[in-house]
């Protein structure tokens, strides 16, 4: 393939590189070219003369979603600390990439170093939710490598799955060689080391999935046969092999001691978590009956506050993120949270770094923790009912009570928030017309609450339909069919129709899609490759979703979707996941299912009786959580029933005291004292980050190189730094420019070799001033930009007369007029008076210097070429801008 240039040898076959050109071209055929570049601060870089085994970290969804994944993080550390081992990344295409990789004949590839999946040796993909089951296909396709777990050979990458849905990977079971069922932390050694035993030897790939199925928590799916009845339910699962009739789930004992990376990747585009995020807890056992993470990730294991603060030190330091978010299924249940809130804000605050938490119970989020969370910026506020009514809540064992929910709504207001987000579900067993209203009537009152404290306050009302999940009580339910949820989305909105109120609701469509899949069998696997080939990808993307696609596939591959949607089933029937996660006792869920019936309420086992679910072996595998005592200041671990665990020592933990400690109020009263002009480099595969994320790159680097720089005041606080007009995506330039204003005194040379020290690839300071600061902006001062061109021969040698002539004739010209489109309105633009000089140079190269007005450069070098060569179409061009010259 022309397109692929030979780099190393594989130990048992050769290894390629995708060739710099044909990686170019596809950059600039993409919307978003950063996704795919792969040169970020932090990520992994290796020899590969030096790598034994090469490993893919897929993840089927876009860069800006998989990038805030903490479980690729996890494992990607985990991978890299290894020598020998290489984890390099792959996202699922966007559809304009997909179809430029097909257009170009060019195999999906990894970010790191360009590697074709097929030549990696173990390829592992994140099944995080159900609707990306499509993208698995792409990837594997793409990637040129036989989708079919039965097709594949010994030449042919491992591909391993594992992550929530890994909990009934049924639907796609036949696509994957082997499954982690649980905590992958512990196990992505062992089995990299299995696989690379198979590479180097002549153990046959039937023998490589026996070994892996002795790893505790390795589902190996062909090494089990389905049997149904004529009904489609069924009639029994077939282990295999011997002394493999069902699968443990892999636990994480103790989650402070577990790998969690201090140096997170800091991404080139902006994602959808931008932040730290640091898992404080994992697990939860409140038992809401409708939550599978709550039921598949017990026991409850909580990070002790010296580890969650040393992780937050550490990343900070090596990313310069400027927000810190506390992951958990139920945060508020980690009780030290107000102190070590308060300690985190005292070490932070001065550096505008804001500590966020994730939706909560209404109940924990008491006073104190919504005063600390406001101290740098406000990061909004969501709050998660789940139910309407205080009946409907018990029934789902959330169990707070209303007047829990209007106090806290109460406290935020107070507080001085504006806006609170309310996520519920509608569609609920047992949920009757009060309990659906019930949603309005809550979000009237807390409105009513906030027009006390502001004029004009704003709820947000977010409803999901209820979806049921394997290993929960609601497993055996069935779901409300389309028509009956967008019925209760019509109730909503007529009684959420009110100044204040904004309703929004998960896509009906999308959400009969997950239930068919999250209950689903392996017969579906052929609808997911036939949906697959008529086209469906990004189903979770409502831009993207094509249900009339969906509905071919099924009717293709004779299937009913409502078989696995609206069914009851009955406590008898064999579940398709029933050979899983067998700790979890299929009793116990069902006697939770009794008691929602009862409208029972059953305690949370960390700190009440255990419920006897199977999980905890009380030994090894136990709920760990941290109590804090307010009297001696510390915390300490305990278990179920609060019992202490002696093997874990006390900590320190400041209690929640003064909310604006010395150090922040001296810090905030700094005034600039220096301004700082930069001129930088934007070069390489650099030149494809956008003018906004440039920006985001520049402030994260000038908290990692610690520099003194000012910030606004107020409730969000920014860096103060002014930079230079956009430029166009692709473009390289040797003349951008930046100010920043400094609290502190500094040489500018010292200022750039700081910087240049952490700056990504691409982007480097070539010069650094110190000018006065009532100096006018960048863009304020700018005239003129000189650009030097380099034109493909293909471009301009195609039948055009002499490129001096054809230069002479655009000087000579007294208009030029282009239209520029745009989806309100086109603009017509003469743009012959904003070129100053055009100079062809032999045999290929053209000098560009044009004008600016009112501070904006008003052509771009393209449309110069454009209306230079008429009707051509330039884009192989090298453009790079040169020189920017200030009035």
């Amino acid at each position: 393939m022309t397109a692929l240039s030979k780099i190393y040898k594989h130990p048992k076959a050769p290894a390629w590189q995708i060739s710099a050109q044909a990686f170019n071209q596809l950059l600039q055929e993409v919307e978003k070219p950063a996704r795919y570049l792969g040169n970020e601060v932090n990520s992994i870089h290796k020899n590969p003369e030096e790598i034994q085994l090469n490993v893919a970290l897929a993840f089927p969804d876009a860069y800006e979603i998989g990038e805030s994944h903490v479980g690729l993080k996890i494992l990607y550390k985990i991978l890299n600390e290894q020598k020998h081992l290489w984890a390099q990344r792959v996202y699922a295409p966007l559809p304009d990439m997909e179809a430029a990789l097909m257009q170009h004949k060019v195999p999906l590839f990894s970010l790191e170093n360009h590697m074709p999946l097929k030549h990696f040796d173990l390829i592992g993909i994140t099944l995080p939710y159900e609707l990306v089951y499509t993208n698995i296909l792409t990837i594997l396709d793409r990637g040129e490598i036989p989708v079919w777990q039965k097709d594949r050979r010994k030449e042919d990458p491992i591909i391993l799955g594992g992550g929530n849905s890994a909990f009934n990977p049924e639907p796609v079971a036949e696509f994957f060689d082997a499954i982690v069922v649980g905590d992958g932390e512990e196990l992505i050694l062992p089995i990299a080391e299995k696989v690379l035993h198979y590479r180097q030897s002549d153990q046959s790939r039937d023998q490589l999935l026996q070994e892996l199925a002795q790893l505790e928590g390795v589902y190996v799916p062909s090494l089990f046969e389905i049997k149904y009845f004529s009904d489609g339910k069924i009639e029994k699962i077939i282990p295999k092999l011997e002394n493999y009739s069902g699968v443990k789930k892999a636990t994480v004992a103790n989650l402070d001691q577990a790998a969690y990376p201090l140096a997170p990747i800091v991404p080139n585009i902006n994602v959808i978590h931008d932040r730290i995020g640091v898992e404080v807890q994992r697990g939860c056992v409140r038992g809401c009956r409708f939550c599978q993470a709550g039921y598949i990730y017990r026991p409850e294991r909580q990070r002790s506050p010296d580890t969650v603060k040393n992780i937050i030190s550490q990343s900070l330091q090596n990313t310069g993120l400027e927000e810190v978010s506390l992951l958990s299924l139920s945060v508020g249940d980690y009780e030290p949270i107000s102190p070590l809130l308060n300690d985190l804000f005292d070490e932070y605050e001065k550096d505008c770094v804001a500590i966020s938490l994730p939706a909560t119970r209404t109940e924990t989020l008491t006073p104190e923790v919504i005063q600390q969370i406001k101290r740098v910026r406000k990061t909004g506020f969501t709050i998660a009912p789940e139910a309407g009514t205080p009946r409907m809540r018990r029934i789902i064992n959330k169990g707070n009570e209303r007047s829990d929910l209007m106090q806290t709504v109460e406290n935020v207001f107070k507080e001085g928030w504006r806006l609170i987000k309310f996520y519920y579900m509608c569609g609920l067993p047992l949920e009757n017309e009060e309990d659906l209203l019930g949603i309005a009537e809550e979000a009237k009152m807390a409105l009513a609450i906030g027009k006390k404290y502001t004029h004009a306050p704003q709820i947000n009302v977010s409803v999901s339909s209820f979806v049921p999940k394997p290993f929960t009580p609601f497993q055996w339910e069935p779901q409300p069919s389309i028509e009956e949820i967008s019925e209760k989305h019509r109730m909503l909105a007529r009684a959420l129709k009110q100044k204040g109120l904004q309703f929004k609701y998960h896509g009906v469509e999308m959400s009969y899609l997950e239930g068919v899949f999250s209950r689903g069998d392996r017969r579906l696997s052929q609808t997911l490759w036939q949906a697959y080939q008529l086209g469906s990808r990004f189903d979770e993307w409502q831009e993207h979703l094509k249900f009339d696609l969906w509905e071919e596939a099924f009717k293709q591959t004779g299937i009913d979707p409502d078989f696995y949607v609206t069914r009851q089933r009955d406590k008898e029937e064999i579940l398709p996941w029933d050979h899983l996660f067998v700790q979890m006792k299929k009793d116990f869920l069902w006697k939770e299912w009794e008691a929602a019936r009862e409208i029972a309420f059953i305690e949370d086992c960390s700190t009440g009786k255990c419920t006897y679910c199977g999980v905890c072996d009380f030994h090894e595998i136990k709920n760990i959580n941290y109590q804090y005592s307010r009297e001696d200041k510390t915390v300490e671990a305990h278990s179920t029933r609060r019992r202490p665990l002696k093997e874990e020592k006390k900590q320190s933990l400041g209690q929640s005291a003064d909310l604006m400690s010395e150090k922040t109020l001296a810090k905030r009263d700094l005034k600039p004292i220096i301004k700082i002009r930069a001129r930088y480099s934007k070069i390489g595969e650099a030149a494809y980050i956008g003018h906004l994320d440039l920006m985001q790159l520049l402030r994260r680097a000038i908290a990692r190189a610690k520099i003194p720089v000012g910030f606004s005041q107020g409730f969000n606080p920014h860096v103060r730094m002014s930079m230079g007009p956009a430029q166009s995506l692709g473009m390289e330039s040797i003349a951008e420019f930046v100010d920043l204003e400094l609290t502190q005194m500094i040489d500018a040379e010292d200022f750039r070799e700081r910087m240049n020290r952490v700056l990504a690839q691409g982007i480097q300071i070539l010069e650094a001033w110190v000018i006065d600061l009532k100096t006018p902006s960048i863009n304020q001062s700018i005239a003129e930009t000189c650009y030097d061109i380099e034109l493909s021969q293909e471009e301009f040698l195609n039948g055009h007369p002499d490129l001096k002539d054809q230069v002479l004739a655009f000087l000579k010209s007294q208009e030029l007029k282009l239209t520029r489109y745009h989806p309100k309105k086109n603009r017509v633009l003469d743009i012959r008076p904003l070129v100053k000089e055009l100079e062809a140079l032999p045999p290929n190269r053209l000098r560009l210097v044009t004008k600016y007005q009112d501070g904006q450069a008003n052509v771009r070098p393209s449309e110069v070429l454009d209306m230079l060569f008429q009707q051509i179409k330039t884009p192989n061009n090298r453009i790079r801008k040169v020189e920017a010259r200030f009035s």
